[in-house]
């Protein structure tokens, strides 16, 4: 642990603090525009989140939003924090965090893409990160999207890397409509796993079937995340082939709010 003072809390973030959850998600949305023109506040958010993280306690709906509104300003800053993030057993605080990070871009992307020169990641965590990287389908981003492909496509050739990693990592080449990688798969299910993966097998079929893999980045909509954790939904889906299909007919929306402030142009 490292300071046990919480960060005195700016008034303006009393709300998602609130013990009235229906109050949250209403002023969730309104600080995203708040905190994207004060560097500031930004900060602060930051700041609570890793507090937290250095206590070892759990998050409550406030250090969730804040995890949530990062995000969305596409904040480049908090990208080691929300990394830190998805080492928690907190399976909602996971899955904001990967959505979060897919938002930010390059600079999220880059830091995933180092820290999985580790082999030794838990599995878990490296599979979290893996899907993170698929958000590069939201960004113009040609040269990242370039390293992703070919850390993706060595990582699925190591032998010793962790089940969950490798199917996360078939995943997210079939997605990514990496067709090359179909050669890649069916090594790998002959070497590593000869009595079948379902992931990987699931993956290998998906990405025959549609070599341009999806059609577009299936994001949730902030407005969407927050009745989520209002309801104290888990929100997104975790490594499930049979949604998608539906992720290819339903690609939602970016919220309202970052389109207007345009983060995308500028990571913070």
């Amino acid at each position: 642990m490292s300071n046990s003072t919480r960060p005195q809390r700016d008034p303006r973030l009393d709300q998602i603090f609130s013990d009235e959850p229906d109050t949250v998600g209403d002023a969730c949305l309104e600080l995203v525009p708040i905190v994207f023109d004060d560097p500031e506040l930004e900060q602060h958010l930051i700041d609570l989140i890793q507090w937290t993280l250095d206590q070892g306690e759990g998050f409550d709906g406030g250090e969730l939003c804040c995890a949530l509104i990062l995000g969305e300003i596409r904040c480049a800053t908090s990208t080691d924090t929300l990394l830190r993030c998805l080492q928690q057993e907190d399976e909602i605080l996971q899955r904001i965090s990967t959505r979060s990070l897919q938002r930010i871009g390059a600079r999220s992307f880059d830091t995933i893409l180092e820290r999985l020169e580790d082999p030794d990641i838990e599995g878990e965590v490296a599979a979290l990160m893996i899907e993170s990287l698929e958000g590069i389908s939201l960004h113009d981003l040609p040269d990242s999207r370039d390293r992703i492909e070919t850390q993706l496509r060595l990582d699925l050739t190591r032998p010793h890397l962790p089940n969950l990693r490798k199917e996360a990592t078939a995943i997210a080449l079939a997605h990514l409509g990496v067709a090359e990688a179909t050669e890649l798969m069916e090594q790998v299910l002959r070497r590593d796993y000869p009595g079948g993966n379902a992931f990987i097998l699931d993956a290998l079929e998906f990405l025959q079937e549609n070599p341009e893999g999806l059609k577009g980045h299936a994001e949730d909509p902030i407005e969407q995340v927050v009745r989520w954790l209002e309801d104290e939904i888990v929100p997104g889906g975790d490594l499930d082939p049979a949604l998608w299909q539906d992720s290819l007919s339903e690609v939602l929306p970016s919220s309202e709010a970052a389109d207007d402030a345009d983060p995308e142009a500028t990571p913070r």
